[in-house]
């Protein structure tokens, strides 16, 4: 074995060794998506089969239910710390044992597979045993137990791609043991092993198993990547329990304007108390690279005190950048020791020639018992950035840099909700597709007689679409036409006017060179317009990406005397877009910027787009002089008016708001094509 997998691979990311791993998306953990199904076969089977129609319906039920759940993480494979793997030996059965250390009362209980690549084939659950019991005692030798869960392995699945999670309650005990009495039998060599990538012990939301101890039957211990201990390292290829509410912070940026030997940030938690746990997550910034093993290049130190000088402070954790960089998408966790204290501080500690310091961090949870007690808590730092998304007490939000942070039982439960809403979905398009083909066979042989009839239906179809689309060329020719009439043309003429006029002006050169100048603003603003139609009907620049791109060098040109911000939220997609759809939406951002560089006499400018899977919302705001325009008299330019019937065009929703002195708001909601 050479690497374990995620099951929600990111393409294009590669293991630390460089070498380029499979990457496949298992076939249970994609994105159900409804789209318009128009092909001669559905168009004909929707007709006729009232079943397919219910079908339908009901996976767009299932699609709108994962709207509300967490979406499927993508993820770097794992290179070390795969996690725990029992010898090839005939002894029976394999378990594998936790001792937590006291006594306690589990809510859940989930146990996560391990997705690897073995001779060049990614394998699924490997190890994941057929048939399992999660049982608790008091006794380590487990002569007196309770079994709190039996678990079988659905053969008709045949793998083990997702966790295996499960509520429990009324069960006390100190010892945890999974053992395997139906082991997975490799389909290559028929070898039979017990293989678990992480154990998670969940109270009150959180993995309680972090960090204790693990014996088993037997255990591979090879080196950094299989070993007992990387059952409760609280690593996983899941990484970090997220919600689904975007994030509208980054979290917390130190930097340093001068060289400094260490920087540091802490949370006064309000009064002493005990702490059981300190997680960090490190910052997911838009520009920064997304790799561990360099965003954050220095050693850190976690100390707990009782005074806010860090007098008598207990270190609780000290790390260098190779066991940062080993944690992939998780968070840091700190756990043991029993410190008591009021605040927390990390440090992070320079080169030993001072340099200027920079880092970044998205959250700092402190659980006491099973409560956050750092949410919310006032925060301090030697040097702190704040602007762009990036302040203090964005350290203490319970909010990463991409989402809200949720417990892990809520995340858990949720991903374990969307497992079966995805297989249910699944198995209705394997239905559906079985009622499409049964329904167009059994169409043909009843109606062989009409073909021709059939034929003659679908040339009309056929003619009517191409008259359509004749039509809607047309139409896109008459608008390209106005906007090279208006914009372009009307250029040109002032142009040729300011010409015309600076030969009746050659003895006064003072008017000449105003009007030569004139000449040339007006020429750039058409040469920029030009652009911008060829870019609108140039084939290959129709997708959200593209148009992405397109946003942000628009607001380099227009906004570059004003101090902006671009921030996207959500997946830019490849699919293509209308050519309508995208010179409206385009036309009124440009239109929102220009009337702000002419009219509003702002300073700074923020520009939003958040892109989801079925909705665009686009905002603009300044704080420029604004207008009154809720006032009674207020009546509406032609400059709003334009806006209006664009938005109109598409389907999308406009709202201008603005107040004298307090600056103007546009936001643009539309429905994605």
């Amino acid at each position: 074995m050479q690497a374990q997998l995620s099951p929600f691979p990111d393409t294009g990311m590669q293991s630390s060794s460089g070498r380029e791993l499979p990457e496949i998306i298992a076939p249970d953990m994609i994105e159900p998506v409804i789209n318009p199904r128009q092909t001669s076969a559905d168009r004909i089977a929707r007709l006729f089969n009232r079943d397919l129609r219910d079908i339908e319906e009901a996976q767009e039920d299932i699609v709108d239910q994962l709207e509300e759940l967490p979406r499927v993480v993508r993820e770097s494979q794992r290179v070390t710390g795969f996690g725990f793997l029992s010898v090839f030996s005939k002894k029976r059965p394999k378990w594998l044992q936790i001792d937590m250390g006291e006594m306690v009362s589990p809510d859940a209980i989930a146990l996560f597979p391990v997705t690897a690549e073995l001779e060049g084939e990614t394998v699924y659950g490997y190890g994941f045993p057929r048939n399992f019991r999660v049982d608790i005692s008091n006794d380590a030798d487990f002569r007196n137990y309770e079994t709190m869960v039996e678990g079988r392995l659905d053969q008709a699945l045949g793998v083990r791609r997702w966790p295996y999670y499960r509520e429990v309650s009324g069960y006390e005990g100190r010892y945890l043991r999974i053992t395997a009495t139906g082991l997975w039998r490799s389909p290559s060599n028929n070898q039979e092993v017990f293989s678990l990538s992480e154990v998670m012990v969940l109270k009150n939301g959180r993995n309680i198993a972090v960090g204790k101890e693990v014996t088993a039957l037997d255990s591979e211990e090879r080196s950094d990547q299989w070993a007992k201990r990387f059952v409760t390292d609280g690593i996983t290829t899941l990484g970090i329990p997220h919600g689904i509410e975007e994030s509208p912070t980054l979290g917390f940026r130190a930097q340093s304007e001068e060289p400094a030997p260490n920087s540091w940030v802490q949370v006064d938690l309000g009064e002493a108390m005990p702490i059981d746990e300190v997680h960090l997550i490190l910052a997911d910034s838009p520009e920064s690279v997304p790799d561990p093993t360099v965003r954050f290049p220095y050693p850190m130190r976690i100390e707990v005190s009782e005074f806010p000088d860090m007098r008598n402070a207990e270190a609780i954790g000290r790390f260098n950048p190779s066991q940062i960089s080993m944690i992939g998408n998780n968070p840091l966790i700190v756990a043991g020791g029993d410190p008591y204290g009021r605040y927390v501080r990390v440090t992070v500690l320079g080169p030993k020639n001072p340099a200027r310091l920079s880092f970044d961090l998205a959250e700092l949870i402190v659980y006491s018992d099973s409560q956050n007690v750092a949410y919310g808590q006032p925060v301090k730092a030697l040097h702190a950035v704040r602007k762009g998304g990036w302040a203090p007490n964005f350290l203490v939000d319970e909010f990463s840099s991409r989402r809200n942070l949720v417990s892990y039982s809520s995340w858990l439960s949720d991903l374990d909700k969307r497992n079966r809403l995805v297989r249910r979905w699944l198995e209705k398009e394997e239905r559906r597709l079985d009622l499409v083909d049964g329904t167009v066979t059994r169409g043909v042989t009843y109606i062989g007689s009409g073909v021709t009839g059939i034929l003659a239906f679908v040339l009309i179809v056929l003619s009517r679409g191409r008259v359509r689309r004749r039509k809607d060329l047309e139409n896109l020719r008459q608008r390209i036409a106005s906007d090279l009439h208006d914009d372009i043309g009307s250029n040109l003429s002032s142009i040729a006017l300011l010409a015309e006029l600076g030969k009746t002006e050659a003895d006064e050169p003072e008017l000449v060179t105003e009007e030569l100048t004139e000449i040339k603003t007006t020429a750039d603003k058409t040469i920029e317009s030009m652009r911008d139609i060829v870019w609108l009907i140039r084939p290959g620049e129709e997708t959200w990406q593209q148009m992405l791109t397109r946003f942000r060098e628009t607001a380099a040109k227009l906004l570059r005397t004003h101090e902006y911000t671009f921030t996207v939220n959500g997946e830019a997609h490849d699919d293509r877009l209308p050519l309508e759809f995208k010179r409206d939406i385009f036309l009124i951002y440009k239109e929102v910027l220009n009337n702000i560089v002419r009219h509003a006499k702002a300073e700074n400018v923020t520009i939003e787009i958040e892109s989801k899977r079925n909705r665009l919302q686009l905002s603009i705001e300044d704080d420029g002089i604004g207008f009154n325009n809720l006032d009674q008299e207020f009546r509406e330019g032609n400059g709003l008016r334009n806006l209006r019937m664009r938005a109109q065009a598409i389907g999308a929703s406009l709202k201008v708001r603005s107040a004298l002195t307090e600056g103007t708001s546009v936001l643009l909601t539309v429905p994605m094509p």
